[in-house]
């Protein structure tokens, strides 16, 4: 862990994923012709096969787990190098063959000495070529050598897990630390005499004063010159940086570093004054190499811990935990870094001397317990003070934090007293590290967000300045915030997530690698070529993607798209095609991880054929026609469409039906189908207006043109009908009832017409009622005969 340390730390800062450690470059290639007889620099191939000879003769079954990563490096070196090699001999051979080619065939009047060149070029092309192919195998061997590292480490790690050994509930493991075997105490005494050695030659009558001196500048940049450098960079922050999230996650964010480099000056120089005044062993110089990996690491613990908890900030806090909380919980990672200096230090020792099992075994169970109690210390102070002050429990998912950690807990101590030492140790440290990957990717990402908030978004003073400057419109700056905000954060969550599940390898190359390489079994299921270590490898894929997919559709959905000019239905029907394509994509990986073939699928494809001609054909038929209407969007989310006597607006369209909301809050749900087979009314497709008529009977005396002007001032005056088109008067009949003037208005929308004319409705008649001109009443005529009554009537 304290190994792959800085290289995850530059991960995260640099926004890219951590290779193996690369090769010595060899210098670049001159664009003169170089001559044949120019050495190669760097190793020859006889040094590479030495190195890779001598690596070989290291890799035992009874070497540490440290030794066998430190060669592992070595060998993919060597490849690395080999591989380098072999690129300068093919650079050299094409060189060859270009001069062969000027040369041409053989002639046969042609000079002697043309003829001994050209006999001499292909001598050494044939050379070239022997030694290329044999650095190619070199190369491939290192590599192989590697992979055969790895399985023995991991193989290792399998039998040490499993292993039982001594709980610390027994005096055997307490004996093992105060009685180690001979062979240790050996080591020790070797180790103890070297560095005994350089400290007597470092504290040495002449160069006692200088040493003094160091380690006073050291303690100061330690104490005074963090305070100093704290200071000086919230000034420069404050200065610089506006007021907001930015100003807050940045000086986050520098207390942390300063904290950081502080510590880590102050041991580089105390270092440097140690390797400068004594003539240092290998094993002294690998313990002051781990001695000083392991206070940066801690000093970088401290610094997370001051920069999250900002104990003496409040107001600058990015999380959202209570003062009350974090004053609890504040010793907490001095005590962690503490504990790991002191326990840590054993280990480093242990690594160092190549100590045997048994006392290796027991110093990482005590710093398993050592680590335990720090977290279990910590969450007993977090529980007893939210239950001292009521507070309720942390918002979203970090509420789980502590649930999840102490149940991690619990399983490190049980697996601890139980004298499964190894595997405590793998927890706990698992537990550390990922621990502090989540705390430096949540720093990371905040800092990262509030940079393109403040830098880029147009409701901030230096996104309002960057689109004066550059001309841009708001929308496009809202749009690239976000754009770049959500790549950034999940290139950062990656890398985190990469770096947090890392296995004793020392790079994310390592991790894919040993994905690549669970075997939990190698017989193949059934016809397939399927492993239970894909099955594996295909259901974790499958729940990262669809959790992938699914916080996808919701950053497009909530905070990209919003940010255009796209319509709502737009924005859905182009959520739901991602979410389509995601899910397509998703399964072709998964097959491919099953090494799954369509030629293994025949048989599939043959059983849907037959079902789709018997009664899939609606289910297929409804399919096509929803991804029909996801991309040509004849209709789209908030339409107001008229089906079949169906009317409402549409609210979810699926890949097999699609879900209509009516007027009285009913969902119908209406196949795909029918919207590409049968008539659609589509109210609202192309921004359709709404128009708003009323029509009116008024007796044959009454004066239009007054009428006229009192509709038209109706309409005009409110506030849902449109200046343009305007509204307009009719006179549409006279007849023997009276004269009918029918008026119109256009609204934004046809949703809006119902209410429209109920509220000019209300007006017109009121209107009309003052000013006493009444509506026309229908007619009647009622024929009555009288000579039934009166009798015959008499001329």
């Amino acid at each position: 862990m304290l190994k792959r340390f800085f290289a995850g730390l530059l991960v995260l800062m640099a926004l890219c994923i951590t290779l193996p450690a690369t090769a010595e470059s060899s210098p670049a290639a001159s664009a003169d012709p170089v001559t044949l007889d120019a050495p190669v620099d760097g190793p020859t191939l006889e040094d590479l096969t030495e190195q890779l000879d001598q690596i070989r003769q290291k890799v035992t079954v009874k070497a540490n787990d440290d030794l066998l990563s430190d060669l592992r490096q070595a060998a993919l070196q060597v490849q690395k190098q080999a591989d380098v090699l072999a690129a300068q001999q093919a650079v050299t051979i094409e060189h060859l063959n270009d001069q062969l080619n000027i040369l041409g065939p053989v002639q046969p009047d042609e000079s002697q000495g043309i003829s001994s060149q050209r006999k001499a070029m292909t001598t050494q092309k044939n050379a070239l070529a022997d030694a290329a192919r044999q650095t190619n195998t070199l190369s491939q061997s290192a590599r192989d050598l590697a992979t055969q590292i790895f399985s023995l480490r991991r193989s290792l790690f399998d039998s040490q897990i499993t292993t039982r050994s001594a709980s610390p509930l027994s005096s055997v493991f307490w004996s093992t630390m105060i009685r180690p075997t001979d062979d240790d105490l050996g080591r020790l005494h070797g180790l103890f005499n070297d560095v005994k050695s350089a400290v007597l030659t470092v504290l040495a009558p002449g160069k006692r004063f200088f040493f003094f001196c160091v380690v006073v500048g050291a303690v100061f940049i330690w104490v005074v010159g963090r305070r100093l450098l704290e200071q000086l960079l919230i000034w420069l922050t404050v200065r610089w940086l506006p007021e907001g999230r930015l100003r807050r996650s940045a000086l986050a964010l520098t207390v942390g570093l300063s904290t950081v480099l502080t510590i880590g000056a102050a041991t580089s120089l105390l270092r440097w004054s140690i390797e400068s005044n004594a003539a240092l062993s290998t094993d002294v110089l690998n313990l002051l190499d781990q001695m000083q990996t392991l206070i940066i690491f801690c000093a970088f613990i401290v610094g997370l811990g001051r920069a999250l908890l900002m104990r003496s900030h409040p107001s600058w806090r990015l999380p959202q935990i209570p003062d009350q909380i974090a004053e609890a919980i504040g010793h907490f990672p001095v005590a962690l870094a503490l504990a790991l200096v002191v326990i840590g230090t054993q280990e480093r020792i242990n690594s160092v001397i190549a100590s045997s099992l048994a006392l290796t075994v027991a110093v990482n169970g005590l710093t398993a317990l050592a680590v335990s109690l720090v977290f279990l210390f910590a969450l007993l102070r977090y529980r007893r003070t939210r239950r001292r002050h009521r507070l309720e429990r942390l918002p979203g998912s970090a509420g789980l934090i502590p649930f999840v950690v102490a149940a991690w807990v619990g399983l490190s101590l049980l697996a601890l007293l139980s004298g499964y030492l190894t595997l405590a140790y793998f927890l706990t440290v698992k537990l550390l590290w990922m621990s502090v990957v989540a705390a430096t990717t949540y720093l990371l990402i905040a800092f990262f967000g509030d940079i393109c908030e403040g830098l880029l978004s147009p409701k901030q003073p230096g996104g309002m300045a960057l689109g004066a400057a550059l001309g841009l419109s708001a929308r496009h700056q809202a749009q690239a915030s976000t754009i770049l905000a959500g790549i950034g954060r999940t290139v950062l969550l990656f890398t985190a997530i990469l770096l947090a599940f890392m296995p004793s390898g020392s790079s994310p190359g390592e991790l894919l690698e040993g994905f690549t390489q669970l075997d939990f079994g190698s017989k193949p299921l059934g016809g397939l070529n399927i492993v239970p270590g894909d099955i594996l490898l295909a259901v974790a894929l499958l729940i990262v993607g669809m959790l992938g997919i699914r916080v996808l559709k919701d950053w497009l959905g909530e905070r990209l798209l919003p940010e255009t000019n796209m319509d709502a239905g737009m924005r859905a029907s182009l959520v739901t095609l991602v979410g389509y394509i995601g899910v397509v994509l998703l399964a072709i990986v998964v097959m491919s991880t099953l090494h799954i073939s369509l030629t293994n699928l025949t048989w599939v494809v043959s059983a849907l054929s037959v079902g789709i001609g018997f009664g899939l054909q609606a289910i297929v038929q409804n399919f096509i026609s929803g991804l029909i209407l996801l991309t040509e969007r004849p209709v789209k989310v908030g339409d107001w469409v008229s089906l079949a006597g169906v009317e409402g607006d549409i609210r979810r369209i699926n890949v097999r039906a699609t879900e209509i909301q009516m007027s009285d809050r009913s969902t119908v749900i209406v196949p795909n189908s029918q919207f590409i087979t049968q008539n659609v009314r589509n109210v609202t497709m192309g921004n359709a207006l709404g128009v708003v008529g009323i029509t009116l009977t008024l007796p044959l005396d009454t004066d239009v043109l007054r009428i006229r002007d009192l509709l038209l001032k109706a309409f005009t005056e409110h506030d849902a009908i449109l200046d343009t088109p305007a509204p307009s008067v009719s006179f549409k009949d006279l007849t023997t009832t009276g004269v009918i003037i029918s008026v119109s208005g256009f609204v934004n929308s046809p949703r809006s017409v119902g209410g429209a004319r109920s509220d000019l409705l209300f007006t017109v008649l009121g209107r009309l009622r003052e000013l006493g001109i009444a509506l026309s009443s229908p007619q009647s005529m009622l024929l009555v005969s009288e000579v039934a009554e009166k009798g015959p009537v008499v001329e």
